[in-house]
């Protein structure tokens, strides 16, 4: 863009001065500063056209020269660069030749670029725009791909729980990806699952869709699925929200709208795309706290940083239990390997990251972020021993501690064909009911053959929480002694 408005320029070459030369009142080096120094510009930072002063004066020749002059040209002429390109600096130099003597100036200029104000505000244009193109009426999501579904529990921001038929099953999202909030917790999870959580909740109306150019469900099982609540479509919702990109769309339904919607929210800067999340804690150590003030405020820490001190009671396929009295909590550590988390070491761990898995209503509170670096060993070789219980007695506060169940009688085997895991329904003298779950990668002489309907036994190791359910995991064959 050129401009065209003349700038104003004060130009003194004092042709009282000039006269003098002609009169060799002054040598041609004291003419030549004169004239230098009576040249002046009234502004250095330009968005206009400027004038370049010149001489008719006989003798005196005014030479320009522009470091840059596709923005500031000899003539005076400014360009203004683009936005993306900035500002731009801009040396303007003059020669100054009279007689025998030669001086230059140089002026330091700044092309100011334009100022892009971007509209930072969310909107849901997008989503208030589509609409279904199919009817679910009559129609089942299970069996058709398609059909009205109830919600049983929200997991995070991409993945819920829904029912239908009586039959509850796992969804994922297609085309969204937010932030963590469960195994572990990013900036903007917390508030992307609530966000989630909020809509399916109120929602009058929910319906599946699946896709015909993608698989029905993951490897895991879950099932994928476009999620549309109350006629609006959840997954752009999401991206129109800033919560997520779009997230392996292509060749999918709505592959186009996915992308140009995130394209033009990837630029307003907010939530995932450049925003500070106020909700997240961004320390890299933590608060010092107990596990007992941990367990029993679990509330006040979810999403913080905290410095925990526990003794390894069991370490499950890796993933330890830290206990302290009458309160353990789990550590997640992911793919990190380490030593130090062996059973019986005291330790101290900076930097972790309360969260729910999956949530807080079915699942059990655990800690992530876990770093080799900061972990610090106390002592070793302690014993946690296990506090007899009963099943009646078991809360949420008893969650991850090392108990032990005495004369439970076996009801019922579930054996998952495709793992190898299988999970053992007992019940008390009371009738009251309680699992043992038992994964194939712990102990080889943990078999299910050795629990058949009716025998009698005492397990020990840390409690969990799987769909609601209570169930204690046992770890070692010498945890369980059949009567």
């Amino acid at each position: 863009m050129i401009k065209k408005i003349t700038m104003a320029l004060t130009v003194f070459i004092l042709a009282l001065t000039l006269t003098g030369c002609n009169g060799n009142s002054l040598s041609d080096t004291e003419q030549v500063l004169e004239i230098k120094n009576s040249i002046s510009f009234d502004l250095l930072e330009i968005e206009n056209n400027i004038t370049i002063p010149s001489s008719d004066i006989e003798g005196v020749t005014l030479t320009w020269v522009s470091s840059k002059p596709q923005y500031l040209d000899i003539d005076g002429t400014v360009t203004i660069p683009t936005a993306s390109m900035g500002d731009q600096n801009v040396d303007l130099s003059v020669t100054i030749e009279f007689g025998t003597a030669v001086t230059t100036k140089v002026f330091h200029f700044t092309v100011i670029a334009p100022v892009v104000v971007i509209d930072t505000a969310l909107n849901t244009d997008q989503t208030d725009a589509l609409a279904m193109d199919f009817t679910y009426e009559d129609t089942d999501f299970i069996a058709s791909g398609i059909g009205e579904v109830t919600l049983v529990s929200c997991i995070d921001g991409d993945t819920a729980i829904f029912t239908e038929g009586g039959a509850n099953f796992t969804v994922r999202f297609l085309g969204v990806d937010t932030p963590e909030s469960t195994y572990r917790f990013d900036p903007w999870g917390k508030a992307a699952s609530m966000f989630t959580c909020d809509k399916l909740t109120n929602a009058t109306t929910i319906v599946l869709e699946y896709d015909p150019a993608t698989t029905r469900t993951e490897g895991n099982g879950r099932y994928l699925s476009w999620i549309w609540y109350d006629g609006r479509l959840l997954n752009l919702e999401l991206i129109e929200q800033a919560f997520s990109g779009s997230k392996g769309v292509a060749g999918l339904k709505y592959e186009n709208l996915f992308y140009t919607t995130e394209f033009t929210v990837q630029d307003k800067d907010r939530r995932i795309w450049g925003e500070d999340d106020p909700d997240y804690d961004y320390s890299l150590d933590g608060v010092q706290i107990t596990i007992e003030e941990l367990v029993t405020n679990q509330e006040l820490y979810v999403g913080t940083k905290v410095v925990i001190t526990g003794v390894v009671s069991r370490n499950l396929e890796g993933h330890p239990y830290l206990q302290v009295g009458d309160y353990a909590i789990y550590l997640y550590i992911g793919y990190t390997y380490t030593t130090k988390l062996v059973e019986g070491n005291e330790v101290t761990i900076s930097g972790l990251t309360p969260t729910y898995h999956p949530d807080a209503e079915t699942g059990s509170l655990q800690l992530t972020g876990f770093t080799r670096e900061h972990i610090t060993v106390i002592s070793v070789g302690n014993v946690v021993e296990p506090e007899i219980i009963e099943v009646s007695e078991i809360d949420i506060y008893t969650l991850s501690k090392l108990i032990t169940i005495e004369n439970l009688t076996v009801t019922d085997i579930y054996v998952n064909d495709i793992t190898g895991d299988f999970t053992v329904t007992a019940e008390d003298s009371s009738d009251n009911t309680i699992s043992i779950r038992i994964n194939s990668g712990t102990d080889a002489l943990l078999l299910p053959e050795l629990f058949t309907v009716g025998t009698i036994f005492d397990v020990t190791g840390p409690l969990g929480r799987y769909e609601g359910n209570y169930q204690v995991l046992l770890i070692y064959y010498d945890d369980v002694d059949f009567k």
